[in-house]
């Protein structure tokens, strides 16, 4: 290869090279030799360079290209650009390819050589075999859908192209411009999930949940549409309207608001003063995080900020990752919401009972408050109670509210207190 056609940072092909050997692969296949790309991905790389430096992050992509040219047919790897990789296969059958992929998706299972330092990635792997017709460039925007798909399902499995996959990403892609619409023209609405005190029914906090109603398609759920917006950056736009939304809505009257955050908005220069900047109640907010978050510093020192300004934090799903207990222990929290897969099932199993009471016992130690979420019945409720937990949410006790109903509830406790 000449230096044109060669990556300065990692030696393999550039995005023009592998596009023109896609080509030739493509006219290759019409005299019977069709051709496959895979295109990898990293998932959350940005997060490598806040945490580590880009440095080391030129130094992970390196890796990454080391372990991939290892495994790949000489000539056939390339930087498609950033965090991204293709892998090209001038002639293989649809069952080598797969068994390519899960070969690809396995090397980068565990931590890649970063100058000498060990450094964990994760990668998402999508698959495409040449079809009739098929361009380089057709063939590499189908992979690129794959990848997607394979992002959004959480990575680890490669995802193969079908032609369904073209309809859902041609769906995401409306999705993503509607809600750029959304975020900045009155389509949102915040609903409150109530956090009831087990055994008294009475109303102790509100988790305020983003709405979508769209102009064409009605009602869209956040599972649909905060998962765009991840990807696409928005969630901090999204991010910074649910929090002006929900002190905007918060009367004299009501209990502490837990408001969710994305790491995206926690890596954001000068979050916290803009929190401060927002804010009228301090001692009524609780931001919310998930597990993933707490491994990146830079969101850790975000949220040490926040909790000086007098804001609580609260950690969000707890029990759901390997690193829970640690991040217990150590991390900047107030309020753990245990989750959904350990409290459901305290009734039928009794080693789920026992870690659910481990989790209160081990809170209560920390001085961390404990919420117990999926609270579906009155036995799991009392079961719940006994074990040590003193609050809890779920549809026992009601589905997310508009924030008119919240006066309804603060003066009628016998809505939050269900029977049978």
């Amino acid at each position: 290869m000449t230096g044109i056609d060669t990556d300065q940072l990692t030696g393999v092909a550039t995005r023009a090279a592998l596009l023109h050997r896609l080509d030739e692969a493509a006219s290759a296949f019409r005299r019977g030799d069709p051709p496959g790309v895979l295109v990898v991905d990293l998932d959350d790389f940005a997060g490598v360079n806040d945490v580590l430096g880009y440095d080391t992050g030129d130094q992970v992509l390196a890796g990454v290209a080391h372990v991939l040219a290892g495994i790949v047919p000489d000539g056939g790897l390339g930087r498609l650009g950033g965090d991204r990789y293709a892998i090209l296969v001038p002639g293989s059958t649809a069952p080598d390819l797969a068994a390519l992929a899960e070969r690809v998706a396995a090397a980068l299972a565990g931590p890649v050589d970063a100058g000498g330092r060990p450094v964990s990635v994760r990668a998402a792997v999508g698959v495409a075999h040449g079809a009739p017709g098929d361009s380089g460039s057709d063939l590499l925007r189908k992979a690129e859908m794959a990848v997607r798909t394979a992002k959004a399902r959480g990575g680890g499995r490669p995802v193969p192209y079908e032609s369904g996959l073209k309809v859902r990403f041609l769906d995401q892609a409306a999705l993503l411009e509607g809600l750029h619409d959304a975020v900045a023209g009155g389509q949102l609405e915040l609903v409150y999930q109530p956090i009831v005190r087990l055994g008294a029914g009475t109303l102790t906090g509100l988790e305020a949940l983003a709405r979508w109603q769209h102009p064409a398609r009605g009602p869209i759920m956040p599972g649909d549409f905060i998962p765009i917006a991840e990807r696409s950056g928005l969630i901090v736009p999204l991010g910074r309207w649910m929090l002006a939304e929900a002190c905007r809505q918060q009367e004299a009257d009501w209990p502490e608001t837990y408001v969710n955050v994305s790491a995206h908005q926690l890596r954001e220069p000068g979050f916290a003063d803009e929190v401060a900047r927002t804010v009228t109640r301090p001692e009524r907010l609780i931001l919310e995080v998930t597990e993933d978050a707490l491994a990146e510093e830079p969101v850790v020192r975000a949220l040490r900020a926040v909790r000086a300004r007098g804001v609580r934090v609260s950690l969000d799903d707890f029990g759901a990752g390997p690193g829970s207990l640690p991040a217990l222990a150590t991390a900047p929290i107030d309020v753990v919401k245990v989750h959904g897969s350990i409290t459901e099932r305290i009734i039928t199993s009794s080693r789920q009972a026992a870690v659910a009471r481990a989790i209160a016992a081990l809170a209560g130690e920390l001085g961390i408050t404990a919420v117990a979420k999926a609270v579906e019945g009155a036995p799991q409720a009392a079961m719940l109670h006994d074990l040590g937990y003193r609050q809890g949410m779920g549809f026992h006790y009601a589905v997310p509210q508009p924030a008119r109903a919240i006066p309804l509830f603060l003066a009628d406790e016998a809505l939050l207190t269900p029977t049978g």
